[in-house]
């Protein structure tokens, strides 16, 4: 059965049987999930570098660059490149304000601060040493960590054990699939990154738990059913509601993505991959685990 949406047919029940088809959409995953690591190794063996980690992550300097008014990102650009500054990245922060990033050591620093004032003014500059981007990865894994260890104790006490489990494994899913298409298409990773994968393990969660919660209840009104039954029931009575909300949420990062991905490529891409990412889990991934492990 399908509805119309502004000339564009949606479906209200899922065209697919979830339960049966369960380990196609296991095998999806796993293979992007591959791909991705096969991509960390690639950039290894081009940049040193699995990821394409920031200023935030692998050390540098941020610049704070005012250029004059007939003067754009784009000449910034070719300054930076010109003072020496390899794969520079330019963020507008003001009228005719722009930040600057560049991985670069500390001993070059006097040298490259030379270069770009013979073109433009350097109002401000904020170095990142080594130590301190080492303790950023260390806080971002801790504080990720720390949410999924958190987030699985809280639903088994409220549902069961397995029930956590199986949210949290989603949540898993939906983070490295995001962290690997980051390393498919090579995406600058700075700071806001770890918020994009906090929100997404909230947004995620919210889905997954909806789709637990209502498998919980048709296990109450029908305790005879097989789980694979239940199951079934379950994501198909909660799809549109699911498919709803995350239509909504999307438009608002897609926006996001397309007016602001020039000063924040790193959360905009992260937002909308991960809404999506997400979406999939909660209906393909989360319960459909419960009948391989038995409710």
């Amino acid at each position: 059965m399908k509805n119309v949406w502004f000339g564009f047919p949606l479906f209200s029940k899922l065209p697919v049987e979830v339960v049966k088809n369960r380990k196609k959409f296991y095998t999806a995953s796993i293979v992007v999930i591959l791909i991705g690591f096969l991509f960390m190794g690639i950039n290894y063996a081009r940049y040193h570098e699995p990821l394409n980690l920031g200023v935030d992550f692998s050390g540098g300097v941020v610049f704070t660059v005012t250029l004059p008014e007939n003067k754009d990102a784009s000449e910034l650009t070719r300054i930076a490149l010109e003072a020496g500054i390899h794969d520079p990245i330019v963020r507008k922060s003001g009228a005719n304000e722009y930040e600057l990033r560049a991985k670069i050591d500390e001993a070059a620093l006097p040298t490259v601060r030379e270069s770009l004032q013979a073109s433009a003014s350097v109002t401000d500059e904020n170095f990142v040493g080594p130590s301190v981007a080492s303790s950023l990865i260390k806080n971002a894994v801790l504080s990720l960590t720390v949410a999924l260890l958190a987030l699985l104790v809280y639903i088994s006490v409220r549902f069961r054990f397995k029930y956590g489990l199986a949210a949290v494994l989603a949540l898993l899913h939906d983070v490295l699939v995001t962290i690997s298409i980051f390393a498919i298409f090579f995406i600058p990773i700075n700071s806001p990154f770890v918020a994009v994968l906090l929100i997404l393990v909230g947004y995620s969660l919210q889905d997954s738990i909806v789709v637990l919660d209502r498998v919980r209840e048709n296990r109450k009104l029908n305790s005879k059913a097989s789980t694979a039954e239940v199951v079934e029931s379950a994501i198909h009575s909660v799809f549109r509601r699911s498919l709803n909300t995350s239509i909504t949420t999307l438009i608002a990062a897609l926006c996001l993505m397309i007016f602001a991905y020039r000063f924040l490529p790193d959360f905009t891409t992260g937002l909308t991959v991960g809404l999506i990412t997400g979406t999939y889990s909660s209906i393909f991934i989360a319960a459909s685990l419960l009948v391989d492990w038995g409710e």
